[in-house]
């Protein structure tokens, strides 16, 4: 006998008996008996071979805490999650815990464990875009189906003519997005600053394609404040800005992350580079404690530290909207690792307007740590990527020439 074990899950046992359930209903009927008192749909039959098959599926609403508690109880060969942008991502982790288990190794090994799981697209802000679109676990494989307006369009010839534009016809565009066209779905919590001209797979490059030359010095974007956040990057001979790294922290001043995150990183990665820093101009501004600035600091730990052109935010914006816009020989001039998930992640959507009660915008981005610190670094470093701060700072790099004296005759 092949035994296994499996549930199905989704928020509600009405969910789950109106959708899956009635499903598995009309495609197994034969096989397969629905036991209501346990929610559990039992399939039942031989293989050629003289084997049986004999695999119980469980309905599991996620209601309340106690059928959490029952799922993650289970010794379970598999699992079926069904729309699963409608659970916390965190389930999953816990229930991949209580796969494989079933049957037990002692009897039979499962030639097979794992879950299955399909959605509509989530929202750009979720916690799911990020795991599916940036985190990318490596034992996950996500695939995506095309759209119902495209040539690609699966399963056309058993829907009704004409069903994919009635459903745009009696709905807006957001709703026709997610459903019709299978794109993500843009949250109404607030609009990413860079949105228009942010182009993901334009401006991002695999890190192993970006390679910082030892010809130019390596420029960090420093943000301070309690959550210090660092961008490092490299203006190069085109006038390309290339980011390569990011570095954020939780709880600690300056000198911390500098000693502490920063310097580790550079001195395991960029060795012998020559380095400048370009900061927040209130960097400048005394401590109340001492009289140590956040830009004394670093130049005692021996950085070279120079201020941004401005703090104000209209010209700090238009500077990263320049870079994006612009473009180097058909490329971007502005180019982001993919190691900079969290920059990513802000330009994509967590550095956004907040959007007010009445449905309108505000005027400025909202501090959302740590997507907003690495933000404003990267609008330091565009800023002086248009001021020419590089040839400032190489020409003070460069050695002095020394004069040689004058001859002893010359004196007079």
């Amino acid at each position: 006998v092949r035994q296994t074990r499996m549930a199905i899950v989704r928020n509600t046992l009405q969910q789950l008996r109106q959708t899956c359930l009635a499903d598995i209903q009309l495609w197994l009927a034969p096989i397969a008996h629905y036991r209501v008192t346990d929610s559990t749909i039992q399939v039942r039959f031989p293989l050629p071979d003289g084997t049986r098959v004999e695999s119980d599926w469980m309905l599991i609403p996620l209601d309340t805490k106690a059928d959490q508690q029952r799922l993650l109880s289970l010794n379970l060969t598999g699992a079926w999650v069904s729309e699963f942008h409608e659970i916390e991502p965190s389930l999953i982790s816990a229930l991949s815990g209580r796969l494989g288990r079933f049957p037990s190794k002692a009897i039979a090994v499962p030639t097979w464990y794992g879950i299955v799981a399909e959605t509509n697209p989530p929202d750009e802000d979720s916690e799911w875009y990020t795991l599916l679109e940036i985190e990318k676990p490596p034992n996950w494989a996500f695939y995506k189906q095309p759209g119902g307006m495209t040539d690609e369009a699966e399963n056309i010839e058993n829907l009704p003519d004409g069903y994919y534009d009635n459903l745009m016809a009696n709905n807006n565009t957001d709703w026709s997005d997610i459903h019709v066209d299978a794109k993500y779905g843009k949250s109404l919590g607030g609009q990413a600053v860079f949105r228009a001209s942010f182009k993901p797979d334009f401006h991002i490059v695999k890190a192993e394609n970006l390679i910082a030359s030892r010809d130019t010095p390596l420029m960090i974007g420093q943000d301070f404040g309690r959550t210090p956040a660092a961008l490092i990057g490299q203006i190069d001979n085109r006038g390309r800005l290339i980011i390569f790294d990011e570095l954020t922290s939780e709880d600690m001043g300056i000198e911390q992350f500098a000693t502490e995150v920063m310097r580790p990183l550079l001195s395991n990665t960029y060795q012998g580079y020559g380095i400048f820093m370009v900061a927040d101009p209130k960097g400048r501004d005394k401590s109340q404690v001492n009289e140590d600035s956040p830009f004394d600091m670093l130049k005692r730990l021996g950085f070279a530290v120079y201020p941004a052109p401005t703090n104000n935010i209209d010209p700090r914006l238009r500077a990263v909207e320049q870079m994006l816009l612009h473009q180097v020989a058909g490329g971007p001039q502005l180019m982001i690792s993919d190691r900079c998930t969290t920059l990513i992640q802000a330009m994509k959507y967590w550095y956004r307007y907040r959007r007010k009660t009445t449905g309108v915008l505000e005027d400025k981005p909202e501090k959302t740590h740590p997507w907003s610190d690495v933000a404003d670094c990267l609008q330091y470093m565009s800023m002086s990527t248009n001021a020419n701060y590089l040839g400032k700072v190489m020409n003070a790099m460069r050695p002095k020439e020394r004069k040689p004296p004058p001859a002893i005759g010359g004196w007079t």
